[in-house]
């Protein structure tokens, strides 16, 4: 493994008001962006306590863990890799992606492609069109409300229809009474983006996502399938790495901004990540938070996704195995963990709570 980069780098990270989202940086001086890469900063300098900091990486590498990265003013204040690991070595992120998608999703409608969040989702699936599924609204995707049935669906290697087999999905409950974890359905996001763009999914990321971002490792996890008329292409989650979560957490921290460009509307941003039922009140747009007890994606009990002691405006993307780009505004803090699961959890969740702890000042 490699050292933990902590105490050998002395830029002052800086941090200002950032206007219009009642959001104001830590730190005095101007906004850090990665531009081209990411700055450092003494964790000492940064405000955290180096020991507790040191600890908590320490216990993340040891958890199987392949890249951990903490910023803090928009610079990083420690990081560490498993040997043959940098920045830009991607790995699956699962369904970390599903935050990506819920912030393109509100790009679209910034566009004027989608009409709103409230919109028919048969709208764009015409054969969902004087059937029950046309009460489906694309909030109902957003928040896993939507009431389909996840039998027989698959989250990887469909060797059919994806689009046409998930839209075939049974209705087990009336839109917006049931919050079910649903990986498959949720994948129609991918098809309704699309289709309402007019531009081919991964076209759409690139130029209004990924593209500004400078989130250069991504790369979209897709098969070939089989439909009624030929070759179909599946699609459903993303490859990605330290430097690209690190990119996304930071555009979680700074409320949808980057570089001084908003890039998804505000009003789109804060419903997105604030509770957006009451069924899951840790649920926002295809994103945890941790303002309110509500409901993991297993079958554990209701509680702060994040713990009682994070902040309470700490959100995250998360993906199986312990895929994070977590952000809390109110600490000036974005934190980034990939690896493999590790006992006690995804990645030992308490950490987002201990790196929290770990800011002083």
């Amino acid at each position: 493994m490699t050292g933990l980069m902590i105490g050998r780098r002395t830029l002052l990270a800086g941090c200002g008001a950032l206007a219009g989202l009642g959001w104001t940086g830590l730190f005095a001086g101007d906004l850090a962006w990665p531009d081209p890469d990411f700055g450092t900063v003494d964790p000492g300098a940064a405000g955290f306590d180096v020991a507790a900091l040191t600890a908590v990486v320490d216990d993340l590498m040891a958890g199987n863990s392949q890249a951990v990265m903490v910023l803090r003013g928009g610079r990083i204040a420690a990081e560490r890799y498993v040997e043959g690991w940098d920045r830009h070595t991607a790995r699956p992120l699962a369904s970390a992606t599903k935050s990506m998608v819920a912030m393109l999703t509100g790009m679209a409608i910034d566009d004027g492609f989608i009409e709103s969040v409230e919109q028919s989702v048969s709208a764009f699936f015409p054969q969902w069109r004087g059937t029950p599924k046309e009460a489906i609204s694309v909030r109902h995707l957003l928040t896993m409300t939507s009431g389909l049935s996840s039998r027989g669906l698959k989250a990887r290697g469909e060797e059919r229809d994806q689009f046409a087999v998930n839209a075939a999905a049974e209705l087990d409950h009336p839109p917006g009474t049931a919050w079910e974890y649903n990986t498959p359905i949720y994948h129609l996001l991918f098809h309704l983006v699309e289709r309402a763009a007019g531009e081919p999914f991964e076209a759409y990321a690139q130029r209004k996502l990924l593209g500004p971002l400078g989130m250069a490792d991504i790369e979209w996890i897709t098969n070939e399938g089989k439909g009624e008329n030929g070759p179909v292409r599946n699609i459903y989650a993303a490859n990605g790495s330290a430097s690209d979560m690190g990119r996304f957490a930071l555009f979680l921290q700074r409320g949808g901004v980057w570089a001084g460009r908003r890039l998804v509307s505000a009003d789109f941003f804060r419903a997105a990540t604030s509770p957006s039922q009451e069924l899951n009140p840790a649920y926002g747009y295809l994103t945890w938070l941790n303002a309110a007890p509500g409901r993991s994606a297993g079958a554990g009990g209701e509680g702060y996704r994040f713990g009682e002691t994070a902040p309470r405006d700490l959100v995250s993307a998360i993906g199986a195995g312990g895929q994070y780009a977590a952000a809390a505004p109110s600490l000036d803090l974005a934190v980034v963990r990939l690896g493999n699961p590790a006992a006690g959890g995804e990645g030992g969740q308490p950490f987002l709570a201990r790196i929290c702890a770990a800011v002083r000042s």
